[in-house]
């Protein structure tokens, strides 16, 4: 069941979701599409939940300012017909679809080339761009991987149980406690130091789950320029 809570914060209403759970502590959260979610402990009052709202208010709006300007500024869908742009770690690509003996994905100087046994349609386009964009996303993670194990492993990090690699619409990586690591495929659109920037940042979580001192202390040590790649992925829309 959800409440709505409504506060006010330098001249600007901000309206609420709040769940109950069985959390120990309140997680207030601020979704891509603006909505504002606070998930309680079951037992905690209302006043504590307004008091907590309020004084998170300056960075509740300006994260819904930020999410704002993307959707403004996001892209119209793609329609996969040639002459569109689709992004590669950070650079775009212009694409070219037409018939050929095989089904084929590849890039070539500025252009992504699609070939198709028969004449090309945008499902089609689309399901072998997919495969072609999750192939390279395996590759190009595992690497990542395999290049930061032993500067982590330096820091004390654990290798990752499992990695797991998804189309994600909200984040653009996850850590388990279980030591499950899931990706997003759509990194592959950023730029590589930005993909650089969530392999380092999941790893961390190996060792801390929440994003305290400890935890960007550890990312700090591993990469000291990560703020800067993290304010470049702000730019890239999911």
């Amino acid at each position: 069941m959800l409440e709505l809570l409504e506060i006010t914060h330098e001249d600007q209403r901000i309206l609420v979701q709040v769940s109950y759970d069985r959390f120990r502590s309140l997680r207030l959260s601020v979704r891509p599409e603006g909505t504002v979610l606070v998930r309680a402990p079951r037992r905690i009052s209302q006043t504590r939940i307004r008091e907590h709202v309020e004084s998170k208010a300056g960075w509740i709006l300006r994260h819904l300012e930020r999410f704002r300007a993307l959707r403004e500024a996001a892209p119209q869908p793609l329609a996969y017909l040639s002459g569109e742009t689709h992004a590669y770690l950070g650079r775009g690509y212009v694409l070219e679809a037409r018939q050929a003996e095989r089904n084929a994905v590849r890039l070539e100087e500025d252009s992504l080339l699609v070939t198709t046994v028969f004449p090309p349609s945008p499902d089609k386009v689309k399901k072998l761009l997919d495969a072609w964009y999750l192939e390279q996303a395996r590759e190009l993670f595992l690497r990542l991987l395999r290049q930061m194990q032993p500067v982590v492993e330096a820091h004390g990090v654990p290798r990752p149980a499992v990695l797991k690699i998804r189309a994600m619409t909200t984040r653009w990586g996850t850590c388990s406690r279980s030591g499950t690591i899931t990706l997003n495929r759509h990194l592959m659109r950023a730029p590589l130091p930005c993909v650089e920037y969530v392999v380092a940042h999941e790893l961390c979580h190996l060792c801390h789950h929440g994003h305290d001192a400890r935890f960007y202390g550890l990312l700090a040590s591993i990469m000291p320029d990560w703020k800067a790649r993290r304010k470049r992925l702000r730019d890239v829309p999911i």
